[in-house]
């Protein structure tokens, strides 16, 4: 049997683990998604279901359900996420303002559309190919999903309502983990060249049509999710922003939200404190429901965006070196492990040399 000196054994052991601890942060800001057909259920201590979702869940992970209770995922076994509740989200203040109509935040002092200039929207999609089966005849249309009509309905409703879009359809396939680095670029260029005053990336879920299912206002509708990266460093302001909007949804149009999953990525939100991404129904549901549900989100945009609310800034005007951020974190990361080689390989020539 061969031996190996400590000292060896410690810098082999050092730099090892330095290397997995490399490619764990790789994957966990791949934003994968669980393969067709499967999807993450996440139940509670009791084993009741809160939620279930396409994305891959993480322990960690985090969800505000509709009626606004807050779980953390502390176990995953196989497709089954194990949450603990960690008690009831404090949501913002909402009110109906008689005098224009409208639900208001509490804050927010004058109607979000009452100026000159038009408060902008821009709108993208990270998944080119998502599609409703019901009404698309398969789950994935490459480079022309049925997303895009979707995306087209709440355009137009956005536009009626008196905002400046601008829509990127650019295509961002294949739907694979580096999807969203390509779709950064679209982000990038909209915030540079539009300077929004919301970003919103556009997609539908994976999981059974029930989970989506809603009867708003009379009208078969899809609910809404939103998502928030906790692997950014605008984390803190996308959440709030998101609870803004579920807020206003919550009042204006019960039933329609799905709650706000918070999870183990960053989903190009670091490029500004008020990009969104919001799941519009499953690949199980109507595209029909789906574009109705998407009209009723965009409503809630006229309470939300703008007004005195309390922000001191342009949202959109807070990029974090955008399309560097991302590249800058990696180097980082790749300093740090080749830093600590080569103390590793110190150790091992040290400890070669005494011998």
């Amino acid at each position: 049997m061969i031996f190996m000196p400590r000292k060896k054994l410690l810098a082999i052991a050092l730099i090892t683990g330095l290397w997995f601890n490399l490619i764990a942060v790789s994957i966990s800001t791949a934003n994968e998604e669980m393969p067709s057909g499967q999807y993450f259920t996440m139940v509670d201590e009791n084993n009741n279901i809160i939620h279930q979702t396409g994305m891959i869940v993480s322990v960690g992970d985090e969800y505000i359900s509709a009626d606004n209770a807050r779980y953390k995922v502390v176990n995953i076994e196989g497709d089954i996420a194990i949450c603990t509740y960690q008690g009831e989200e404090r949501m913002p203040v909402v009110g109906y303002d008689t005098a224009t109509q409208a639900w208001v935040l509490r804050g927010q002092e004058v109607p979000v559309l009452a100026g000159e200039k038009k408060p902008a929207i821009a709108v993208y999609h990270t998944h080119s190919d998502e599609s409703y089966v019901p009404s698309d005849g398969k789950e994935s249309i490459a480079g022309n999903g049925g997303i895009y009509d979707v995306g087209q309905a709440f355009v137009n409703e956005l536009k009626k309502l008196g905002f400046d879009v601008k829509y990127n359809k650019n295509n961002h396939n294949p739907h694979d983990i580096n999807a969203y680095t390509r779709s950064r670029k679209t982000a990038v260029s909209l915030l540079k060249q539009e300077n929004p005053d919301v970003i919103v990336d556009v997609h539908r879920d994976a999981v059974p049509a029930d989970v989506y299912e809603a009867e708003v206002e009379g009208e078969d509708v899809t609910k809404i999710k939103l998502v928030i990266g906790k692997q950014n460093p605008n984390m803190k302001t996308n959440l709030e922003f998101a609870k803004k909007i579920k807020a206003v949804m919550d009042k204006q149009n019960p039933g329609l939200s799905n709650g706000i999953f918070i999870g183990k990525s960053d989903f190009n939100q670091d490029l500004s404190p008020r990009a969104i991404l919001i799941e519009v129904g499953a690949h199980t549901n109507s595209k029909q429901a789906a574009s109705e549900g998407v009209k009723l989100f965009a409503s809630t945009m006229k309470s939300v965006v703008g007004g005195s609310s309390g922000d001191s800034q342009s949202p959109a005007a807070k990029p974090l070196n955008q399309d560097n951020q991302g590249s800058f974190t990696t180097i980082l990361i790749l300093l740090v492990v080749v830093a600590a080689a080569g103390g590793g390989f110190y150790l091992l020539n040290k400890g070669s040399s005494s011998k």
